[in-house]
């Protein structure tokens, strides 16, 4: 991971971490999270990539959520690439329970795809956090990509989601 992408990491992370509030309606509701993964998939060629990335997304309305992803990811014995997403997504939980499960899906708006130059990128995603503590949560996320009008990848993404 390149140092700049490290520092939109911590800054997503950071955001998440403060975002959360005490409502009116009760004594927790959070408002965002951040997120760091472990990607591993395969393009519509068969060859099979790895990556690590992170996060975050913020509430606008209910369980509309803003958010933007960063990472890195290798073809097995090939070339590497970065992503770049600014994504809208959805959750289905009730943000007022510090624990359970909370599934989502999100598309991407804007997207980038880094190598060997700057191409288009987007996706179509559907995931599940289970927060097991107030703040922590396991993050499991399938991802459908298209990079540069090109290449298809499916994306399998496990991690954990702060809040």
């Amino acid at each position: 991971m390149k140092p700049h992408s490290a520092l939109v990491l911590l800054a997503a992370l950071a955001t998440g971490l403060r975002a959360q509030q005490k409502s009116p309606e009760g004594p927790f509701r959070y408002n965002g999270n951040g997120h760091v993964y472990f990607a591993a998939g395969a393009c519509q060629h068969g060859y099979k990539h790895v990556g690590v990335g992170g996060g975050g997304e913020g509430f606008l309305w209910r369980g509309l959520a803003l958010g933007a992803d960063v990472g890195y990811h290798h073809f097995v014995d090939d070339i590497g690439f970065g992503l770049m997403s600014l994504h809208l997504g959805y959750h289905f939980a009730d943000r007022k329970k510090p624990k359970g499960f909370d599934p989502f899906v999100n598309v991407t708006l804007l997207g980038a795809y880094l190598a060997n130059g700057i191409g288009p990128a987007g996706s179509l995603g559907v995931g599940l956090n289970y927060w097991f503590k107030k703040r922590i949560g396991l993050r499991t996320e399938v991802r459908f990509q298209a990079l540069n009008g090109e290449e298809a990848l499916s994306v399998f993404r496990v991690g954990l989601s702060f809040r």
